[in-house]
């Protein structure tokens, strides 16, 4: 899957997608990485997602 898609599970360990990240960041309007990862609880187990959910919040932000 393309890890663009919305579809696309960022964080294998605890089973959020890209959407849901991206979702987040818009609604929050948080852009810090280690506040997202607290309060989503993502990237915080394995830490493997972590550079990419920084690639989505560097998008979102524009």
């Amino acid at each position: 899957m393309d890890p663009n898609s919305r579809e696309y599970e960022t964080c294998l360990c605890r089973h959020v997608t890209r959407g849901e990240i991206e979702d987040f960041i818009r609604e929050s309007g948080l852009t810090d990485l280690k506040e997202i990862c607290e309060k989503l609880n993502v990237g915080n187990k394995c830490g493997a997602c972590r550079e990419q959910i920084q690639e989505i919040i560097d998008s979102v932000r524009g």
